[in-house]
């Protein structure tokens, strides 16, 4: 005699729930999000129906509706039942929220899966990161529609100029000048700026000088922060690249069958020509260059970087990490006993909170700046002003401090008595 497992009868429950009821929205003062509740409800099958004998579990198997619902788990979990089981509980929390109006993305690729496998015993991280991806779609889509209207706009332009050009031209018709017309200068097409910035890579590529990028750090970031690093990557080449005394940017320690090779290959389809100035190798960068001329730049050492040195090759890791923030780069250096050194940082700015881990863009451009003979001031300027503090607001707080000989928890409970008294006098 067959019996129906506490997993079938929640799968049918949730199934006959979801394709009979009906929902209102309930807005709530406690947050922006919106619940769904039931307004009313029946059941259409028999209790001789669901006993145990009549249950076919193919009757209650989920729609096809969603797309995440059409992926083979097998291939995902490579036959690990635990992993299938995760998954499809997974599958069906996403449902879930889904049906609650949470945000919630409509397509999930297998990479994706398998960093949701990661996140299957914490809930907030993956609702975190399932918002996320639904962040990506909707910018996707908004994407395409905004350039589907600038596309229908610049056709709009393009046929009304068209209308008021004249067609023919004779003799005695005035001379024109312009584009499309007599001009004394000739036209520089963008494909003769790309040649031209690819020159300067490839001279930099033969006559120096050169900078590592440590790509090993893959195994340690998750997929959005993945992600985050390739359009680092990405940025860098091009700041770079736009800079009149551009670096050889070599990056190391490439694994060719990792996220970040296969999406640099999307976003440049040329990646692998011969004549294309993006130099990358597999091989560690002890293989590449002597010991003593490596210096590893990592924000987590003591030596302080003064000034450039045209002898030496640095290495900046490409690594992306804001939640933990572990001194990865540190241990890899010493691991290799090689020679480390980071930005005088404290020294020219006052830096607010959080970690002084800077992007690869910005580490490039304050390198080429230091490089080309400009002071640590003005190579300072590449970092965000978000992560500096007002000098102004410090000079007054550390002020107020010693005025009052009050600790920086005794200042922020002054405040807010003060501001609790001025509502007082307003509320009489």
């Amino acid at each position: 005699m067959n019996s129906i497992t506490s997993c079938q009868l929640f799968r049918w429950s949730f199934i006959t729930f979801r394709k009979i009821t009906k929902f209102r929205y309930i807005p709530t003062k406690k947050s922006n999000f919106k619940l769904f509740t039931c307004q009313r409800f029946y059941c259409s099958i028999s209790k001789e129906e669901i006993s145990p004998n009549n249950v076919n579990n193919d009757e209650f198997e989920f729609d096809d509706e969603q797309p995440y619902y059409n992926v083979n788990f097998e291939t995902i979990a490579q036959g690990d039942e635990e992993k299938i089981k995760k998954l499809k509980l997974i599958q069906l929390e996403i449902d879930m929220m889904s049906q609650q109006g949470e945000k919630v993305p409509t397509k999930i690729t297998t990479e994706q899966w398998n960093e949701l496998l990661l996140f299957s015993d914490f809930r907030t991280q993956k609702i975190r990161f399932l918002k996320y991806l639904w962040l990506r779609e909707v910018k996707k889509d908004h994407f395409k529609q905004k350039r589907a209207e600038l596309n229908t706009q610049f056709l709009k332009k393009k046929a009304q100029k068209k209308l008021e050009e004249p067609t023919v031209f004779t003799t005695s018709s005035p001379m024109m000048y312009g584009l499309k017309f007599m001009t004394l200068f000739h036209r520089i097409y963008d494909t003769q700026i790309n040649k031209l910035y690819n020159y300067k890579l490839l001279q930099a590529l033969w006559f120096g000088p050169h900078i590592l990028v440590d790509c090993e750090y893959e195994e340690f970031m998750t997929l959005r922060d993945k992600s985050h690093c390739v359009k680092q990557i990405l940025l860098m080449w091009s700041e770079n690249r736009d800079n009149f005394n551009p670096f050889d940017i070599i990056f190391c320690n490439m694994n060719p069958d990792g996220f970040i090779l296969r999406k640099l290959k999307g976003l440049f389809p040329t990646l692998n020509d011969p004549d294309f100035p993006f130099n990358m190798t597999s091989k560690n960068y002890l293989d590449l260059y002597p010991r003593d001329k490596l210096v590893y730049l990592t924000p987590h050492c003591k030596e302080i970087l003064t000034e450039y040195n045209s002898n030496d090759i640095y290495i900046i890791g490409a690594l992306v990490d804001k939640s933990k923030c572990e001194p990865l780069s540190l241990a890899k250096a010493k691991r290799d006993k090689l020679r480390m050194a980071k930005f005088p940082i404290d020294k020219y700015l006052h830096w607010g909170q959080g970690h002084k881990s800077l992007a690869l863009n910005q580490c490039i451009s304050i390198m080429n700046d230091v490089k080309n003979g400009y002071n640590w001031t003005h190579a300072f300027k590449h970092v965000p002003e978000r992560k500096i503090v007002n000098v102004k607001y410090t000079n007054e707080y550390e002020a107020e401090k010693k005025e009052n000989h009050l600790s920086a928890k005794g200042i922020r409970e002054q405040h807010r008595r003060n501001l609790v008294y001025d509502l007082l006098m307003k509320e009489q």
